[in-house]
């Protein structure tokens, strides 16, 4: 059994050329964004201020630029109803049932689970300690963790 279940190499749509595409464009615009932190050499910056970071200040931020990838990821996927709607006027559209049924689901879990919820958890994690005068939270590892478990839960 494997991280991603029963899906294998099988359900990737080689002869649809949209979500190809896409996933073509997702793989070689995550490529490049690696190739840039290592030619620029901000790896060691990333992972001591960052990536390991237990402020509470940097966890809300990543929550918050974490909801707005998925906010972005939630307006193309409603991009793409609208254009559907507008499409399928005179004829069939240019997506499939199931795929269009895919995108509406995946929708609006992106935009509570990923976008709002994330958004919110990251106002309140910068926030409320400083509202309260506090130095950090009562436990900023777990609250570390509960970052890199939800991202890891928006990239799957």
């Amino acid at each position: 059994m494997t991280m991603l279940g029963k899906l294998d190499s099988s359900a990737i749509p080689f002869d649809q050329p949209i979500p190809l595409v896409a996933a073509l464009g997702v793989f070689l615009a995550g490529v490049a964004v690696l190739g840039w932190i290592t030619v620029k050499g901000y790896w060691p910056y990333l992972w001591n201020e960052w990536i390991s970071s237990v402020d509470h200040k940097r966890i809300g931020v990543m929550y918050i630029v974490l909801a707005m990838l998925m906010l972005l990821r939630g307006f193309i996927d409603a991009i793409m109803m609208r254009t559907q709607q507008v499409l399928a006027i005179h004829g069939p559209g240019y997506l499939p049932p199931e795929h269009y049924d895919q995108i509406f689901s995946a929708h609006g879990t992106i935009m509570i689970f990923f976008a709002a919820m994330p958004f919110m958890i990251g106002l309140m994690n910068f926030a409320v300690p400083l509202q309260l005068g506090i130095r950090d939270v009562a436990f900023p590892t777990l609250n570390s963790v509960s970052f890199w478990l939800t991202a890891s839960g928006a990239l799957l």
